[in-house]
Protein backbone atom coordinates (compact mmCIF):
# COMPACT_ATOMS: atom_id res chain seq x y z
CA UNK A 1 0.00 0.00 0.00
CA UNK A 2 1.84 3.20 -1.42
CA UNK A 3 1.83 6.66 0.81
CA UNK A 4 -0.27 8.18 -1.79
CA UNK A 5 -3.43 5.49 -1.50
CA UNK A 6 -3.13 5.76 2.14
CA UNK A 7 -2.98 9.48 2.00
CA UNK A 8 -6.52 9.40 -0.55
CA UNK A 9 -8.34 7.02 2.19
CA UNK A 10 -8.15 9.56 4.64
CA UNK A 11 -8.77 12.50 2.30
CA UNK A 12 -11.82 10.76 0.92
CA UNK A 13 -13.03 10.83 4.81
CA UNK A 14 -11.73 14.26 5.53
CA UNK A 15 -16.49 15.33 6.20
CA UNK A 16 -16.76 12.33 8.71
CA UNK A 17 -13.21 12.77 10.05
CA UNK A 18 -14.16 16.06 11.20
CA UNK A 19 -17.34 15.39 12.42
CA UNK A 20 -15.32 13.00 15.08
CA UNK A 21 -12.99 15.20 15.69
CA UNK A 22 -16.35 17.60 16.34
CA UNK A 23 -17.27 14.86 18.79
CA UNK A 24 -14.32 13.52 20.08
CA UNK A 25 -13.39 17.66 21.21
CA UNK A 26 -17.31 18.17 22.31
CA UNK A 27 -16.01 16.34 25.63
CA UNK A 28 -12.96 19.43 26.39
CA UNK A 29 -15.92 21.91 25.93
CA UNK A 30 -16.37 22.81 29.58
CA UNK A 31 -12.98 21.38 31.07
CA UNK A 32 -11.19 23.94 28.30
CA UNK A 33 -13.56 27.25 29.75
CA UNK A 34 -13.16 26.38 33.41
CA UNK A 35 -8.97 25.80 32.37
CA UNK A 36 -8.79 28.99 29.87
CA UNK A 37 -11.91 30.91 30.06
CA UNK A 38 -15.24 30.39 28.15
CA UNK A 39 -14.08 33.17 25.60
CA UNK A 40 -11.04 31.69 24.55
CA UNK A 41 -13.25 28.49 23.61
CA UNK A 42 -14.23 28.82 20.30
CA UNK A 43 -10.57 30.07 18.95
CA UNK A 44 -8.78 27.16 20.28
CA UNK A 45 -11.74 24.75 19.06
CA UNK A 46 -11.72 25.98 15.68
CA UNK A 47 -7.94 26.09 15.16
CA UNK A 48 -8.05 23.02 16.72
CA UNK A 49 -10.30 21.67 13.63
CA UNK A 50 -8.05 23.35 11.16
CA UNK A 51 -5.18 21.62 12.32
CA UNK A 52 -6.73 18.26 12.59
CA UNK A 53 -7.51 19.20 9.28
CA UNK A 54 -3.93 19.54 8.12
CA UNK A 55 -2.79 16.49 9.94
CA UNK A 56 -5.55 13.64 7.74
CA UNK A 57 -3.31 13.36 4.90
CA UNK A 58 -0.64 12.49 7.44
CA UNK A 59 -2.51 9.86 9.09
CA UNK A 60 -1.00 6.73 8.27
CA UNK A 61 -2.66 3.78 6.05
CA UNK A 62 -3.17 0.45 8.38
CA UNK A 63 -6.01 -1.30 6.82
CA UNK A 64 -9.01 1.14 6.95
CA UNK A 65 -11.64 -0.17 8.69
CA UNK A 66 -10.69 -3.19 8.99
CA UNK A 67 -8.15 -2.50 11.37
CA UNK A 68 -9.70 -1.30 14.82
CA UNK A 69 -7.00 0.42 15.13
CA UNK A 70 -7.64 2.93 12.52
CA UNK A 71 -9.91 4.97 15.07
CA UNK A 72 -7.42 4.95 17.30
CA UNK A 73 -4.98 6.75 15.01
CA UNK A 74 -7.43 8.97 13.94
CA UNK A 75 -8.57 9.90 17.40
CA UNK A 76 -4.96 10.85 18.22
CA UNK A 77 -4.82 13.19 15.28
CA UNK A 78 -7.51 15.13 16.97
CA UNK A 79 -5.82 15.28 20.37
CA UNK A 80 -2.34 15.74 18.66
CA UNK A 81 -3.97 18.84 17.33
CA UNK A 82 -5.72 20.53 20.19
CA UNK A 83 -1.95 20.06 21.84
CA UNK A 84 -0.58 21.54 18.95
CA UNK A 85 -2.48 24.14 19.57
CA UNK A 86 -2.27 24.79 23.16
CA UNK A 87 1.46 24.23 22.75
CA UNK A 88 1.55 27.82 20.82
CA UNK A 89 -0.32 29.42 23.54
CA UNK A 90 2.32 28.64 25.85
CA UNK A 91 0.67 25.26 28.09
CA UNK A 92 3.33 22.56 29.05
CA UNK A 93 2.59 19.02 27.66
CA UNK A 94 2.06 18.12 31.43
CA UNK A 95 -1.25 20.67 31.33
CA UNK A 96 -2.48 19.55 27.96
CA UNK A 97 -1.63 15.74 28.54
CA UNK A 98 -3.75 16.23 32.31
CA UNK A 99 -6.67 17.92 30.12
CA UNK A 100 -6.60 15.17 27.27
CA UNK A 101 -6.99 12.74 30.21
CA UNK A 102 -9.80 14.00 32.02
CA UNK A 103 -11.72 14.28 28.23
CA UNK A 104 -11.27 10.62 27.88
CA UNK A 105 -12.87 9.82 31.42
CA UNK A 106 -15.68 11.76 30.54
CA UNK A 107 -15.42 10.16 27.20
CA UNK A 108 -15.09 6.73 29.22
CA UNK A 109 -18.30 7.76 31.89
CA UNK A 110 -20.51 8.27 28.65
CA UNK A 111 -20.49 4.69 27.84
CA UNK A 112 -23.10 2.64 29.71
CA UNK A 113 -21.23 1.03 32.50
CA UNK A 114 -22.90 -2.52 31.65
CA UNK A 115 -21.95 -2.27 28.01
CA UNK A 116 -18.01 -1.46 29.25
CA UNK A 117 -18.76 -4.53 31.45
CA UNK A 118 -19.67 -6.71 28.64
CA UNK A 119 -16.81 -5.49 26.65
CA UNK A 120 -14.54 -6.19 29.05
CA UNK A 121 -15.80 -9.70 29.78
CA UNK A 122 -15.71 -10.47 25.53
CA UNK A 123 -12.21 -8.96 26.00
CA UNK A 124 -10.90 -11.78 28.29
CA UNK A 125 -12.67 -14.49 27.31
CA UNK A 126 -10.85 -17.13 25.09
CA UNK A 127 -12.84 -16.69 21.57
CA UNK A 128 -11.34 -12.57 22.19
CA UNK A 129 -7.49 -14.20 23.07
CA UNK A 130 -7.55 -16.66 19.66
CA UNK A 131 -8.48 -13.60 17.47
CA UNK A 132 -5.85 -11.49 18.66
CA UNK A 133 -3.20 -14.29 18.30
CA UNK A 134 -4.61 -14.72 15.08
CA UNK A 135 -3.97 -10.59 14.25
CA UNK A 136 -0.56 -10.78 16.08
CA UNK A 137 0.56 -13.42 13.17
CA UNK A 138 -1.14 -11.14 10.49
CA UNK A 139 0.56 -8.04 11.85
CA UNK A 140 3.98 -9.72 12.34
CA UNK A 141 4.29 -9.75 8.48
CA UNK A 142 4.57 -5.94 8.08
CA UNK A 143 2.25 -5.31 5.52
CA UNK A 144 1.71 -1.83 7.31
CA UNK A 145 4.48 -0.21 8.25
CA UNK A 146 2.68 2.28 10.11
CA UNK A 147 1.08 -0.53 12.13
CA UNK A 148 1.62 -2.10 15.52
CA UNK A 149 3.61 -5.43 15.41
CA UNK A 150 2.58 -7.30 18.86
CA UNK A 151 2.61 -11.23 19.83
CA UNK A 152 0.46 -12.61 22.63
CA UNK A 153 1.48 -14.06 25.40
CA UNK A 154 0.19 -16.75 28.19
CA UNK A 155 -0.31 -16.28 32.00
CA UNK A 156 2.26 -16.05 34.55
CA UNK A 157 2.59 -15.85 37.81
CA UNK A 158 1.68 -12.79 38.84
CA UNK A 159 -1.92 -13.96 38.12
CA UNK A 160 -2.36 -12.36 34.83
CA UNK A 161 -5.08 -14.19 32.65
CA UNK A 162 -2.62 -13.23 29.14
CA UNK A 163 -1.03 -10.57 27.97
CA UNK A 164 0.63 -8.62 24.90
CA UNK A 165 3.69 -7.59 23.74
CA UNK A 166 3.53 -4.33 21.38
CA UNK A 167 7.34 -4.55 19.70
CA UNK A 168 5.89 -2.13 17.51
CA UNK A 169 3.47 0.83 18.13
CA UNK A 170 1.33 2.79 15.37
CA UNK A 171 0.81 5.86 17.94
CA UNK A 172 4.34 5.91 18.79
CA UNK A 173 5.31 6.04 14.91
CA UNK A 174 3.10 8.68 14.35
CA UNK A 175 3.73 10.57 16.62
CA UNK A 176 7.57 10.41 16.88
CA UNK A 177 7.06 11.43 12.44
CA UNK A 178 5.02 14.20 14.01
CA UNK A 179 8.00 15.45 16.21
CA UNK A 180 5.73 14.83 19.14
CA UNK A 181 7.33 12.42 20.91
CA UNK A 182 7.14 14.23 24.42
CA UNK A 183 3.14 13.97 23.96
CA UNK A 184 3.56 10.18 23.77
CA UNK A 185 3.61 9.35 27.21
CA UNK A 186 0.37 11.10 28.04
CA UNK A 187 -1.79 8.76 25.56
CA UNK A 188 0.13 5.58 26.46
CA UNK A 189 -1.33 6.76 29.88
CA UNK A 190 -5.18 6.40 28.26
CA UNK A 191 -5.19 2.97 28.99
CA UNK A 192 -5.25 2.77 32.50
CA UNK A 193 -8.21 4.70 32.27
CA UNK A 194 -10.18 2.57 29.51
CA UNK A 195 -9.03 -1.02 30.51
CA UNK A 196 -10.28 -0.33 34.35
CA UNK A 197 -13.65 0.61 33.02
CA UNK A 198 -14.32 -2.60 31.40
CA UNK A 199 -13.42 -4.33 34.63
CA UNK A 200 -10.11 -5.08 33.72
CA UNK A 201 -6.56 -4.55 35.72
CA UNK A 202 -3.68 -4.09 33.19
CA UNK A 203 -0.39 -4.00 34.61
CA UNK A 204 2.57 -3.03 32.36
CA UNK A 205 6.32 -2.34 33.45
CA UNK A 206 7.38 -0.38 30.57
CA UNK A 207 6.30 1.47 27.08
CA UNK A 208 8.03 1.96 23.71
CA UNK A 209 7.46 5.45 24.15
CA UNK A 210 9.72 5.29 27.63
CA UNK A 211 12.20 3.79 25.41
CA UNK A 212 11.79 0.32 26.76
CA UNK A 213 11.38 -2.89 24.25
CA UNK A 214 8.32 -3.48 24.31
CA UNK A 215 4.77 -2.84 25.85
CA UNK A 216 4.34 -5.56 28.20
CA UNK A 217 0.51 -5.91 28.50
CA UNK A 218 -1.17 -8.26 31.18
CA UNK A 219 -4.73 -8.71 31.72
CA UNK A 220 -6.05 -9.37 34.83
CA UNK A 221 -10.20 -9.76 35.76
CA UNK A 222 -11.18 -7.72 38.12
Amino acid sequence: MSDTTGSDYYVARTAALLRGHDRLCAYGHELLAERYGAAAVPAILAEARDEFAALIPAIPYIGGRANPLTDTLEQLASMLALYRVLQRRGRPVAEVGALVHAMAQRRIDSMPALLRRLAGRLYMSRLWRRRTERKALASQRGVYPGNVVFEVVPGDDSGAEWGINYLECGLVKFLHAQGADEFTPYMCFIDFLMFPAMGIRLERQGTLAQGCAQCDFRFHAA
